[in-house]
C-alpha cells in the first residue's frame, strides 16, 4: 500500500512532485493526484525507510530523505518545462532547502501545514504511537498517517529518536531560510493542528513570495471535505 506512484507522461511540459511528512506515505496524496488532468505528470515519492518496517525507518537519516528529493526533483526538471512541488510537513521543510538552494527548477509550490515551530500534544504523540503499535486507527489515518508495518515491540522505536531529532533540527534550518525563498509559495495551515504551532505562521508573513490560507476545522492529517477542495483549487490553479 506505501509505494511511491510515478507516472511520467511522454511530451508533457508540466509535472508535480509530492513530498509526504515524516513516518507518513505517499498515498496521503492519492485524492489530488486523481484531480489533476491526464497530461501532467506526477511523482509521489517515497523517502528513505519509510513503507517498510519500524528498524527500516530508524536505519535512514535525513540526508538520505534530501537526496532522494534532489534526485526526483533534478529527472522531472530534465523531462518537464515546468515542475510544481506539493508537500506535507516534513516534506514542506526538504522543499524549501531544496527551493532555496536552487530556484530554477521550480515553478511553484504548494505547502500544507509546514512544521517551521513544532508543538504537539502529548497526546498526539502518544495517540500516533499507540496507533503505530497496532492500536486502533481509521482506515484515513492508516493510508495517510502511519508509513510503516504495524509492530508491537516498544523497543525497536528506540532508533527513531535521531529521526525525529533530525526533523527538529530540519525546522530550525527552515525557519532561518524561509525569508529566501522567492518560489511562487500557497501555504495551507491547519487551524486545529496537533503538531505544528500555528507560530510557524509568523516565519513566513513577512515573505511576499508566500501567500498564507488557513484551514480552520482541519488537523495535521486528517482535512475536512471543504478544505481538501480549496487545496485541489489551489493545486489545479497553480498547475495551470
Amino acid at each position: 500500500m506505501h509505494s511511491e506512484v510515478k507516472r511520467i507522461v511522454p511530451g508533457a511540459e508540466c509535472a508535480v512532485l509530492f513530498v509526504h511528512g515524516i513516518n507518513a506515505t505517499p498515498r496521503f496524496f492519492d485524492e489530488y493526484i486523481a484531480a489533476l488532468p491526464d497530461g501532467i505528470s506526477v511523482h509521489s515519492v517515497l523517502l528513505p525507510g519509510h513503507g517498510g518496517s519500524v528498524r527500516a525507518f530508524g536505519k535512514h537519516s535525513a540526508a538520505e530523505w534530501e537526496t532522494h528529493v534532489r534526485t526526483a526533483l533534478d529527472a522531472l526538471r530534465a523531462a518537464h518545462e515546468r515542475v510544481y512541488i506539493m508537500a506535507h510537513s516534513l516534506g514542506t521543510l526538504l522543499s524549501i532547502r531544496e527551493a532555496v538552494r536552487d530556484d530554477r527548477r521550480i515553478a511553484g509550490m504548494l505547502l500544507l501545514c509546514v512544521p517551521l515551530r513544532i508543538w504537539s500534544r502529548p497526546t498526539a504523540w502518544w495517540g500516533k504511537l499507540a496507533k503505530g503499535l497496532g492500536g486502533k486507527a481509521s482506515r484515513e489515518e492508516l493510508q495517510t498517517c502511519y508509513g510503516h508495518e504495524v509492530d508491537a515491540r516498544l523497543w525497536r522505536y528506540i532508533g527513531w529518536v535521531p529521526r525525529y531529532a533530525e526533523l527538529f533540527r530540519l525546522s530550525r534550518e527552515a525557519r532561518q531560510i524561509v525569508c529566501r525563498l522567492k518560489v511562487p509559495t500557497v501555504v495551507f495551515m491547519a487551524g486545529n493542528d496537533e503538531q505544528v504551532s500555528l507560530r510557524s505562521e509568523k516565519s513566513m508573513a513577512d515573505n511576499p513570495a508566500i501567500r498564507m490560507m488557513r484551514m480552520p476545522r482541519s488537523t495535521h492529517h486528517l482535512f475536512t471535505p471543504e478544505d481538501k477542495k480549496a487545496v485541489t483549487a489551489a493545486l489545479l490553479t497553480m498547475c495551470r
